[in-house]
């Protein structure tokens, strides 16, 4: 019994080895008591690196950190995910190598133990292959798809299985009209009736007609006509039967003329010489015995000049290439086709031939050279020029942006240039009164005028419209400013095109390379930049200048980021209390914006609310207040917590808006929002020139119960007149005015305004109260509602509400 033991060891120990895939045995936790020589060799660890080891060792991430739960749950559940089934998988090699396996586990159990034996079988070289075969597939079709003749397959039914573009460009048929279709559907009759016999013929008996031969047969149209075709049918024996792939080359043009053209020289003749394209034959001493009117045009001589002329000396340059191509078809036995482009010579001049040349037997047997060659210079020509509209201006012949950064960096690193950008001011206004080739006429004048203005080494360059740029080299700044009114004297100058006179206005940016920057894409940036204030300038000239780029750069940054700020809600609504000034009491709220943003920190409100307006954020800004304050309003209703009016600003641009006016309504219905629960706040700017569209905000908003403030009076353009015609509730008076009640001037002005406010039966609201003595001085002079420090800072809406 011992010996059959240690036989079924020795067995066991050599099937192991054996085994071409890697086996591999662990225990119930994972670790390895068994480590095949194919395990060795596929994971490259010898079998002592892994003995008593955990299996996961084997594995990539996320196998690996799961391996052990997953094998624990299978103990404790008895659920299996692979033991027993089989898995492709991810293994881990010693180099650290990531390949395919394909794993089966099984499960041993021998007395009170238990094994997991796992088969790892390498799927590299499969995986590749089925790589490969995708890509062979993939590539088969788009030659299929991109094929000029009708590629067509059918089954041994004759059911189309396949259907190219350039069959459905012949046929006039959709690929999806045709599959599962009998391919009959594309022959005429008697064809049509006879092909279902033929290709059970050609099936039982093997004995082909057309089958590996070809020949010319009649196709049919969608449309109903029949043309002349040459069909060539193969077969193919794929996994799923016989397959007939048939190739249809329309011979409509051609047919005829081939036909005749295997019968009689003359008439051969008589077609090729209708040909645009070259036709000639050379003898096997490369001498022309036929070149077809083509050949003779295209080549400046006569027919009777080229026959017998040896075909190499038409060939410019190197002729070694060339004859060793003519030879190749000479000596093929296969008569297959010979491509090549060389240079080639005529009287006026050189130019470019494409060839194709096989060899063919002439009426009498003897094989000759059939050159058959189309003339490429324009093509190549095109090319050209292609390459350099890539490069340049197609109307003036300047650089375009790319190529002259190019052309800068070409330029010595030690050389100090003036980049000069010029605009000229209302260009589009030229097009429009002029049309648009006086304008192009006017660009390509403006350029020859700048190339003529220069005198010193300079590159060119029109980016686009009206602008140009020039790159000079220069001393110093004061020889940069000179040639800019140099330039702008050339530029300025009277335009007479097509019996107009135009003169224009220009100006120029300048930036100094490397003073202001090294980088050539941001010194030029430099230059464009200043072009707006140049435009305001006395001279129209303007450099560069740093200081002036930092704050165009701050307004650019408060804009994007405020954007942002928006998107995001980064914006956050603090409530400064309104108060009775006799008692101290809070009578409502004025909702003022901060904005501590993550980038920039903390931006006051006086610069990003004048960044909102002049870049059209005004209204994003004001809807956020707007929501956000009757969101909190909602709140404080839903938990019944007392709630007092809270006063919103609206900027100037907004006021004028038709949709403010739905906003606010439409937002108040929505979140069940009492409108008399918001007061607006709006400055004098908007009302002093108050057009239809003002009014009507104003009319609808006092009517259904919201009031309406004018902030910071007596800032503006306040007059008697324009007071009286005010249809809003209150007014609030500057903090400028309160900062001054100090002094007698200053109390006289606010006791005016408080005058005039209660002529007029307005509310007065004193801001920025800052002490006591203020306060008891404005109750003095009448106004008892104020806010400001000496009763309370400004504090999140949240912590004042909630």
């Amino acid at each position: 019994m011992e010996k059959l033991i240690d036989d079924l060891g020795a067995l066991y120990k050599a099937l192991l080895d054996a085994a071409a895939d890697a086996i591999i045995v662990i225990d119930m936790n994972g670790v390895i008591l068994n480590f095949s020589a194919s395990a060795e060799k596929l994971f490259q660890y010898s079998k002592e690196e892994c003995l008593g080891q955990n299996v996961s060792m084997l594995m990539p991430q996320p196998d690996r950190q799961l391996h052990d739960s997953y094998l624990k749950n299978y103990q404790r559940s008895g659920v299996a995910k692979i033991i027993g089934l089989g898995r492709d998988v991810m293994g881990l090699k010693k180099d650290g190598t990531v390949f395919p396996m394909h794993l089966s586990v099984g499960k041993a159990c021998i007395k009170d133990k238990t094994y997991y034996i796992g088969i790892c079988h390498d799927l590299s070289d499969y995986k590749k292959n089925i790589s490969e075969k995708l890509q062979i597939e993939s590539l088969q079709n788009a030659l299929f798809d991109a094929a000029v003749d009708g590629i067509i397959t059918i089954d041994d039914r004759g059911l189309i299985k396949s259907f190219n573009h350039a069959s459905e460009v012949m046929f006039g048929y959709s690929r999806e009209e045709v599959l599962g279709k009998n391919i009959k559907m594309l022959m005429p009759s008697p064809f049509k009736d006879a092909h279902d016999q033929y290709l059970k013929n050609y099936l039982t008996t093997n004995k082909a007609q057309i089958i590996g031969v070809g020949r010319d047969v009649p196709g049919l149209r969608k449309d109903g006509s029949i043309f002349p075709m040459r069909l060539s049918v193969g077969k193919a024996q794929v996994a799923e039967g016989k397959l007939f792939i048939g190739v249809c080359h329309d011979l409509t043009d051609y047919q005829n003329a081939l036909m005749e053209l295997s019968q009689a020289e003359q008439r051969y003749k008589s077609i090729v010489e209708c040909q645009g394209q070259i036709i000639c034959r050379l003898d096997s001493d490369f001498k022309i015995t036929f070149a077809n009117k083509s050949f003779q045009h295209i080549f400046e001589c006569t027919e009777q000049e080229i026959i017998g002329m040896h075909f190499i000396n038409f060939i410019k340059g190197d002729k070694s290439d060339i004859q060793q191509v003519l030879r190749d078809v000479v000596r093929n036995k296969n008569n297959a086709q010979l491509h090549c482009k060389t240079p080639m010579v005529r009287k006026s001049g050189n130019f470019n031939i494409e060839w194709w040349f096989t060899k063919v037997p002439n009426d009498v047997g003897i094989n000759e050279i059939q050159g058959f060659g189309i003339d490429i210079s324009d093509k190549e020509e095109a090319i050209r020029e292609a390459a350099y509209l890539k490069n340049h201006d197609a109307l003036t012949g300047m650089l375009n942006s790319d190529a002259f950064v190019n052309a800068l960096r070409n330029w010595s690193r030690d050389t100090r240039y003036a980049i000069f950008y010029t605009d000229c001011n209302h260009f589009g206004l030229i097009n429009n009164r002029f049309g648009f080739d006086i304008g192009d006429k006017m660009l390509l004048e403006a350029s020859r005028r700048l190339k003529n203005c220069i005198k010193k080494q300079a590159i060119f360059c029109r980016p686009g419209a009206d602008e140009f740029v020039v790159a000079v080299e220069v001393d110093n700044i004061y020889e940069a400013s000179e040639q800019a009114e140099c330039l702008l004297e050339c530029l300025e100058h009277p335009y007479f095109l097509d019996d107009n006179e135009i003169r224009v206005s220009t100006k120029i940016g300048i930036s100094i390379y490397p003073d202001n920057s090294t980088d050539l894409v941001s010194v030029i940036r430099q230059a464009e930049s200043v072009l707006a204030r140049a435009k305001s300038s006395l001279n129209h000239i303007a450099f560069y200048d740093p200081l002036h780029n930092s704050v165009m750069q701050r307004l650019l940054d408060v804009e994007q980021r405020l954007r942002v700020a928006v998107e995001q809600s980064l914006l956050q609504v603090f409530l400064q209390p309104k108060v009775c000034l006799i008692n101290s009491t809070i009578v409502g709220y004025e909702a003022l914006l901060r904005w501590n943003d993550p980038v920039l920190g903390l931006v006051s409100p006086a610069e990003f609310i004048k960044v909102a307006e002049s870049m059209g954020l005004a209204i994003l800004v004001d809807r956020y207040v707007i929501k956000t304050v009757l969101e909190n309003i909602s709140r404080c209703l839903e938990v019944k917590a007392k709630i007092l009016p809270i006063a919103i600003n609206i900027t100037s641009s907004h006021f004028d808006d038709p949709s403010l006016v739905d906003y606010i309504f439409d937002l108040s219905e929505r979140m069940s929002v009492p409108l008399d629960l918001i007061d607006l706040e709006v400055t004098e700017g908007v009302l002093l020139d108050m057009g239809e569209q003002v009014q009507n905000n104003l009319k609808k908003l006092r009517e259904r119960g919201i009031k309406v403030y004018l902030d910071d009076f007596g800032t503006g353009y306040s007059s008697l007149s324009y007071i009286k015609k005010l249809t809003v509730d209150a007014i609030k008076i500057d903090k400028s005015f309160i900062d001054e009640l100090n002094e007698e001037t200053g109390r006289q002005l606010v006791s005016a305004i408080v005058a005039i406010a209660n002529a007029v039966k307005l509310e007065v609201i004193a801001e920025g109260i800052e002490n006591k003595e203020q306060a008891e001085i404005l109750l003095k002079l009448g106004c008892h509602l104020g806010q400001g420090y000496l009763y309370a800072k400004p504090e999140f809406i949240e912590t004042v509400l909630f």
